[in-house]
This record gives structure tokens, C-alpha cells and sequence, in this order.
């Protein structure tokens, strides 16, 4: 089995992570094996979207440093998303494991993950020196790109073009704009960047609480979830070449 490889990218605080967790939720709705893998190599942030703890046999540290390709054993299951594994550091601080993370580590971890999976997705990092963010813009077939309107996220943007050239990431980027809670007017946001948005996610108020609950946005029925969830499924249906039977 050889997965379809997705990479979600963008600012710090652009909402990334919590699209790269509901968006692994929808594509296990329909069926597919998903494998989420965070690129946070210093605190684990996946496991509390889904309100669960990494124990210390299993986790990113041991799938980077281990040469064990049974990679699967390392991955958790998302207990409320059936069919969803997910790869993020321990719960707990185990010193300074991320200096020894090579590029040769990060493409060998995804690479054999892309065989035990329909899709995986790597969580991705502003940073552009992070190891499996960088490995993993390099390796996918899709980049869906968050933006979330603010006054620092035209120079982020600004500040990648080089390294989006040199990537060749452009080519297989989407866009997509994180809706702001009324503090920044969006049509002004997209007058300022001049890029296309293929889609738009609509503000959702009670993300936050969600997230410390541990449940993804996907699961839940409030009416501003629903709407969620809707963008979701028609990126979803994208990936997977049409619509849910």
C-alpha cells in the first residue's frame, strides 16, 4: 500500500494543526487508513486534539532514532476517529532528543510510513529549518497553505518566497484562508497577498475548548462545526478523486 503524501503548512498560529487533525478525521470518514505525523520536536500537541497520552515505548522520538521498520508500532490510534493513527512526541520532556534528528532520519520515517498508509499527512512548521517540515514539503504531492489574516502573515509570506522557489512547492500548493474572528478585515488580507484561495474555513468559536477536550472539530454538531466540516469534506472529496458514497 503506498500513500498519497499531504503536507499542511503555513504561519505559527495559523491553525495548521488543528486543519491537519480534522482533516486526517474526514479522510478516515471515508475509509481510508490516514497517518498523521506532527513536525513539533519539542512538546506533543497532536495527542491533546484527541485527548490521549503517548506512551514512552511509542512516539516520534523512537520512530526518528530507531531503525525498526516496523514504523506502524509507533503511531497511536485516535480512539474517537476510526481508521486515523497519529506520530507526535511524548507527553513528557525526555531532554534534548531533537538535535539528533538528521534529514536522512526524516526521509526514511516518511517513507516508510507512506507504505502502511492510503494517506498521510505532515503536520508542517513555520520554521523553515525544521527537518520534517522541510522533508515533508520536499516529498508530498499536495500542500494545502493556512493563512489566517493578520499583520505578520504577508511577511511570512513575503519572507518563504525564496525557499517555496527553491522547493518547488508552488506548484503544488492550495491556499486556503482560515476566517479571523473580526479583527481584520479579509477582503483588505487578500488585497494584500494577491493569491488565490481555493478554499475558506469559517471562524470557529469554540475550537479552543474543543481542542483542550480533545475532540476534534469534525466530531462535533454545533452549527459552527457543521459549516467546518463541510469545507472539509469538499477537501476531502478533492484529494480522493470525488465525492463520498
Amino acid at each position: 500500500m503506498s500513500s498519497k503524501i499531504i503536507t499542511v503548512w503555513g504561519k505559527d498560529n495559523s491553525g495548521k494543526t488543528t486543519f491537519a487533525v480534522n482533516l486526517g478525521c474526514a479522510l478516515a470518514k471515508r475509509d481510508k487508513i490516514v497517518g498523521l505525523i506532527s513536525s513539533n520536536l519539542i512538546h506533543g500537541d497532536l495527542q491533546v486534539y484527541f485527548g490521549q497520552n503517548i506512551p514512552p515505548e511509542k512516539g516520534l522520538y523512537h520512530a526518528l532514532n530507531e531503525d525498526n521498520p516496523n514504523v506502524g508500532e509507533k503511531f497511536l490510534e485516535a480512539e474517537e476517529s476510526r481508521n486515523l493513527f497519529f506520530l507526535s512526541v511524548p507527553n513528557h520532556y525526555t531532554g534534548l532528543l531533537c538535535d539528533s534528528v538528521s534529514l536522512q532520519n526524516v526521509d526514511r520515517l516518511i517513507s516508510a510510513s507512506s507504505l502502511l498508509f492510503d494517506i498521510l499527512i505532515i503536520d508542517g512548521s513555520g520554521d523553515l529549518t525544521n527537518p520534517i517540515s522541510g522533508v515533508g514539503l520536499w516529498m508530498a504531492e499536495k500542500v494545502y497553505t493556512l493563512y489566517k489574516p493578520s499583520a505578520s502573515a504577508p511577511m511570512w509570506h513575503k519572507g518563504v518566497e525564496d525557499f517555496v522557489r527553491e522547493l518547488h512547492v508552488a506548484d503544488k500548493q492550495i491556499n486556503i484562508l482560515q476566517a479571523p474572528n473580526g479583527e481584520f478585515d479579509t477582503k483588505a488580507f487578500k488585497g494584500l497577498l494577491d493569491i488565490p484561495f481555493k478554499y475558506e474555513l469559517p471562524f470557529v468559536k469554540c475550537a479552543g475548548e474543543l481542542e483542550n477536550a480533545g475532540t476534534p472539530i469534525y466530531l462535533y454538531n454545533d452549527r459552527a462545526c457543521k459549516r467546518y466540516r463541510t469545507v472539509l469534506n469538499k477537501i476531502s472529496n478533492d484529494i480522493c478523486g470525488g465525492k463520498k458514497k
